[in-house]
């Protein structure tokens, strides 16, 4: 019987919900496009950088989908050896169950478990590394202890996903079966305003915030966790010394009171405002004159991507994957060390002296929705259909 006569039921793990609301529901309907069961597993009661509420509502839109989707205990971090064990016991449960054929799994901890499930269980596996724990210019010890990781469970990888340029030179010295780069999850480019709906939006948003005409709103979008290190830029803004300079976090997380206590003890309690959870980042980033996207790791830097799209200029780290979109000083200024406060201020005041607006390119339409969905599915036809473009 050919492979594909029969019933292809892919499971789709990540650890917590926030990465399936926000990187693949786009997966979810390429794989039934191509008549592939879905199955979700996460963690929808620690559901990461979304809401609980919103983590809710999912499970409705998975259900509305066709969807079935099952609840995974994952651990944020890298968990404890009993409770990766336990989430382990349910993956290899749902493959005997739901007689599951294929897995395509996301995160670091998501990606090391569900590897251990698929060779246990004998099922081909996707991974999907949205940046590695070791990068160029990272720590030597994230090297020396993440590296040696990757390379063990890369020999029970069938396939390798990148989503950066960097990570994918990487991924030629792992041990892997099949190997892919895309750009990015995919960014909506066809945004349905018009340039006077786009000034009706900031001049709103901006009321909302208490932000002047002749203020400079610097925002940044992401989880309030050390890794995003929203702490350099408050301290570059005190630094600047400069009461016309606003500053809005939009995001939940632990690091919420720590930030709080920082703001008061650097004395910008006028000047910042952390937003919470946003559903809708339009406002945000029409009213913005800056995104300050400055995490310490990251895969590709979704919220400085979007912004990029919305026009907004950014300042990043070159040392992640915004480097692949930060092309030129057209889009962007990248810092070398982000965790330096004075350069990340001679930045900003670059940025806010020459009024600097993003000018963008061919080369970034590479990042769009259509072209990432485009090399989604032959990636799926191929792995799991054995289809060959």
């Amino acid at each position: 019987m050919s492979t594909e006569k029969i019933k292809q039921r892919i499971l789709i793990i990540a650890t917590t919900a926030s990465m399936i609301e926000q990187f693949n529901i786009h997966n979810i309907k390429i794989l039934q496009s191509l008549g592939i069961e879905v199955h979700v597993g996460t963690n929808f009661k620690k559901p990461g950088t979304i809401t609980s509420n919103l983590s809710e509502s999912l499970k409705k839109i998975l259900k509305k989908m066709g969807v079935q989707y099952h609840q995974l205990d994952f651990s944020r971090g890298i968990g404890g050896h009993k409770e990766n064990k336990l989430v382990l016991n349910q993956i290899c449960s749902i493959i005997q169950t739901y007689k599951i054929s294929g897995i395509h799994a996301h995160s670091p901890l998501g990606g090391i478990i569900a590897r251990r499930a698929a060779h246990k269980m004998n099922i081909k596996i996707l991974y999907t590394a949205h940046g590695f724990q070791f990068f160029k210019g990272g720590p030597l010890k994230d090297w020396l202890i993440f590296f040696p990781v990757e390379w063990f469970y890369a020999r029970w990888t069938d396939a390798l996903i990148t989503i950066n340029q960097q990570d994918y030179s990487v991924a030629h010295f792992l041990p892997v079966t099949q190997r892919y780069y895309i750009p990015g999850v995919g960014v909506d480019f066809k945004r349905n305003f018009s340039e006077n709906e786009r000034q009706n939006l900031r001049i709103q948003t901006r009321k909302q915030l208490g932000v002047q005409k002749d203020e400079y709103l610097i925002i940044s979008v992401g989880e309030l966790n050390k890794n995003k290190n929203h702490e350099t830029v408050l301290k570059a803004i005190a630094t600047l010394n400069n009461p016309k300079i606003k500053y809005a976090i939009a995001g939940i997380g632990k690091e919420k009171n720590r930030l709080v206590e920082l703001t008061k003890k650097l004395g910008l309690q006028k000047q910042v405002q952390l937003l919470g959870y946003l559903e809708d980042l339009d406002g945000l980033y029409y009213a913005a004159d800056l995104n300050v996207f400055v995490s310490k790791r990251e895969g590709l830097g979704l919220g400085g991507l979007d912004g990029v799209v919305h026009g907004v200029y950014i300042i990043g780290n070159a040392n992640t994957g915004m480097k692949d979109y930060i092309l030129n000083k057209d889009i962007g200024l990248l810092v070398k060390s982000p965790t330096d406060s004075n350069e990340l201020a001679k930045k900003i005041q670059i940025a806010m002296n020459e009024k600097r607006k993003v000018k963008l390119n061919e080369q970034i339409q590479k990042f769009s929705q259509e072209n990432v969905d485009k090399l989604m599915t032959n990636i799926y036809k191929k792995e799991f259909l054995n289809k060959y473009e």
